[in-house]
């Protein structure tokens, strides 16, 4: 990862996922998408718990691979993505497995105008926050979208381990020895380049501290009911074993949030 050089706004997000969206699609068809579909993945799905019958609100939800997860639990799911080529691709998936899922090209931080007041019961995030600008706004946004006492489970790169200076020590036959993490007071966005998906390509995501996360929660109006720090299942690694340093380090973090806003009475 590096410091970016272009500024950090909703329109450069933007065009560098639509950029991505076909190499990100053909990876995970090909299977490069693992950490998503067999550890944070289904970890998220447990935490949502039942949602069977909710209308559910996805945000930031790409190609659309947790929102149709929760739809297959029984969801009434609408999805939302700055990337219109993102939202092409949830589409086409949407054509191959109808699961009556909703795509909408929109901006998480502007969900009143992409979403005309729509209320919901839940919202998810799957690993998508940390990409997008204004998190402060996209969290007031998101609890504005939500019916009263509804939950927001989200989860994100964990800020301990997704820092400005990140790499394994390595032994002399190349095993992982420890992680080393630097700068993590450094708070900004920084660039991420993508080198084993089929084609190079790039993408930005904001790097803060764990209590500046809890901050934008917490002046959001959430009140926070759990927070988890998912590892992978011995069944996981032993197929597989990549998966076995995000067992000895926390990869990402899980916030199970709820919309403190009473009803009228």
């Amino acid at each position: 990862m590096t410091d970016p050089a272009e500024p950090f706004t909703s329109d450069f997000v933007r065009a560098l996922w639509d950029r991505a969206a076909d190499p990100y699609a053909a990876g995970q068809a090909a299977g490069r998408d693992y950490y998503r579909y067999e550890f944070f993945g289904p970890a998220q799905a447990d935490m949502c718990g039942d949602v069977n019958g909710v209308r559910l609100l996805d945000v930031g939800c790409g190609n659309g691979y947790f929102a149709r997860e929760m739809a297959r639990r029984g969801a009434r799911v609408t999805g939302i993505d700055i990337s219109p080529r993102m939202i092409e691709h949830a589409r086409r998936l949407e054509r191959a497995e109808a699961l009556g899922v909703d795509y909408v090209v929109g901006d998480a931080a502007d969900l009143g105008s992409a979403l005309a007041g729509e209320r919901f019961d839940v919202a998810t995030s799957c690993v998508a926050l940390q990409d997008m600008p204004n998190v402060g706004r996209v969290f007031h946004a998101v609890r504005s979208a939500l019916l009263p006492g509804g939950r927001f489970v989200a989860s994100i790169t964990h800020p301990f381990s997704d820092t400005p200076f990140r790499r394994w020590e390595r032994d002399l036959f190349g095993r992982k020895r420890w992680l080393c993490v630097d700068r993590y007071f450094d708070e900004g966005p920084l660039t991420f380049v993508w080198e084993r998906w089929g084609e190079k390509f790039t993408t930005q995501a904001y790097h803060a501290t764990l209590e500046t996360w809890i901050d934008w929660i917490l002046a959001a109006g959430f009140e926070i009911r759990g927070l988890r720090e998912p590892r992978p299942t011995e069944q996981a690694i032993r197929a597989r074993p990549d998966l076995e340093d995000a067992g000895r380090v926390p990869y990402y973090v899980m916030f199970d949030l709820r919309n403190a806003t009473r009803s009228p009475s």
